[in-house]
């Protein structure tokens, strides 16, 4: 007849899909079986089995086993994931009868679903990694046996070197058999899976639960493990309501930038933890309130250079103090409708810089403002006053004659000219040599002068004459005079 058994079973794997050595453990039980074939399935010790993948045959054979008389032998066994892929093991096993009992005992570390596969590149089921327990026993009439060990995957590995440092909760069974010395059948079976255990809840906060004047730039920061040694991914819930929103999902890391909270608010927050197993756990809801944000101190008047040349350029500094300690950036505006933009950051009190080159001569007057990294500006400090100078240029004492038309450029500004560029030509008429002069200068201080004249000149009949002196930073001057050519000779009019 069919009844029901306590029925479980491990698959030792012997060889890899190469037909490698994968596990010497397996390897030198399947030889104290003398097994010829693969796969071979022994039921009760020895007691029977099935050679090749026989199905139908297993109804019969578990009624044979279920219906022997064995030893009144009971066996307990608890296993514990102290940390990862390291587990406590202990046995119990209780002799019920009147008589000494001598049996063999092995504990079978299996995968529930195994890492190694079948050759349809499917995973095996309760595959067999090690042994915890391998030894005799002899338990007196009446009384207990017990054992225990630490079993560390890390110090255990299979034939290709590959130790199971890897090995996670809830997927693992350890089963421990309990074989008869006097026949090498099985008196006894009993199992034990490890499940998965939850991550602990999130501690640490930081900001520190009730934490106040908090920066609005703050980054949120935990700590959390897993007492199976899986690796974690965190939810972070956080608002200024209670309980708060969900703002991130699966953050791997134990901290999270929420970006710039608003000043002078309470927000709430708690991490949810989650491993790769389906464990989760919740924190307490943490609060804090962010800090008021005061504005920058109006910086002191810019200080540089009272006076200067248009085309210079020159370089003012200021300072100012932020009540919070933030980053400082300047806006300095100089007096022509133009600005320096923000420029920095600079830390608070630190000597802040920015330069200008100012195109035209005349007064000026410069101020400064400040913000904070946040955003928060203070109003213009008080204004600095400036004297640009800026240089003229003046064409006079034209002169023409054999060959060439001479002239003077004066600076008759204030400030010095740089990079004075000039230029003869004769714009009309017949000019045979000549037409175009320039030419460079380097600098014409102011009440001074540069005498320049045209190249060779050969022309015939009426013409005009263009001289300039340009320069990028000051006044420029263009004359125009009309002239008159006969052959080598310039007649000015």
């Amino acid at each position: 007849m069919t009844g029901l058994y306590d029925f479980e079973y491990s698959t030792m794997i012997c060889f890899d899909e190469e037909g490698l050595p994968l596990n010497y453990d397996a390897i030198y039980w399947a030889l104290n079986y003398s097994i010829d074939q693969f796969p071979t399935t022994f039921f009760d010790g020895n007691y029977k089995k099935i050679k090749g993948d026989y199905i139908e045959k297993l109804p019969d054979v578990l009624d044979t086993c279920g219906n022997r008389t064995v030893a009144n032998i009971t066996a307990n066994i608890t296993a514990v994931l102290v940390e990862n892929a390291t587990i406590n093991i202990s046995i119990i096993i209780e002799n019920n009868e009147e008589f000494h009992y001598n049996g063999y005992i092995r504990a079978f570390i299996t995968e529930i679903v195994s890492r190694y596969k079948t050759p349809f590149d499917d995973p095996f089921h309760f595959g067999f990694l090690d042994f915890a327990f391998d030894e005799s026993i002899t338990i007196n009439p009446g009384n207990i046996y017990t054992d225990s060990t630490i079993w560390n995957g890390y110090e255990h590995q299979d034939a290709h070197g590959d130790d199971f440092g890897d090995l996670k909760a809830n997927n693992i069974q350890v089963a421990l058999i309990v074989y008869n010395n006097s026949n090498g059948y099985v008196d006894d079976t009993v199992i034990t899976q490890i499940p998965n255990n939850p991550p602990f809840k999130a501690i640490d906060p930081y900001p520190e639960n009730g934490a106040i004047d908090v920066r609005a730039d703050v980054d949120l920061s935990w700590n959390c493990t897993d007492p199976d040694g899986d690796e974690l991914v965190y939810d972070v819930y956080l608002g200024t309501t209670n309980p708060p929103p969900l703002v991130a999902s699966n953050v791997p890391e134990t901290f999270f930038d929420p970006g710039l909270l608003e000043f002078q608010t309470p927000y709430y927050w708690f991490i949810v933890s989650n491993d790769n197993r389906g464990g989760t756990n919740e924190s307490i809801i943490w609060n804090f309130t962010t800090k008021f944000n005061y504005i920058p101190d109006v910086p002191a008047i810019p200080y540089g250079p009272t006076e200067g040349d248009a085309g210079e350029e020159l370089v003012y500094v200021t300072t100012t103090f932020d009540p919070d300690g933030d980053d400082l950036y300047y806006w300095f505006e100089w007096g022509n409708g133009n600005n320096s933009g923000w420029v920095g950051p600079f830390q608070s009190n630190e000597i802040a810089n920015a330069s200008y080159i100012w195109p035209e001569g005349r007064n000026y007057t410069i101020k400064v403002k400040a913000k904070d990294e946040y955003g928060a500006e203070s109003i213009f400090s008080r204004g600095f006053s400036i004297h640009i100078n800026e240089p003229k240029l003046q064409i006079d004492n034209i002169s023409g004659g054999l060959f060439r038309v001479s002239t003077d450029i004066n600076n008759i500004g204030d400030g010095e000219a740089r990079n004075i560029d000039w230029n003869i030509k004769l714009s009309t008429g017949i000019v045979i040599i000549g037409r175009e002069s320039f030419g460079e200068i380097d600098n014409i201080l102011t009440g001074e002068e540069e005498h320049i004249q045209s190249r060779l000149i050969i022309g015939i009949g009426k013409t005009k004459i263009i001289l300039e002196a340009n320069v990028q930073y000051g006044e420029s001057d263009t004359i125009t005079l009309d002239a008159f050519l006969l052959g080598c000779f310039i007649l000015i009019r």
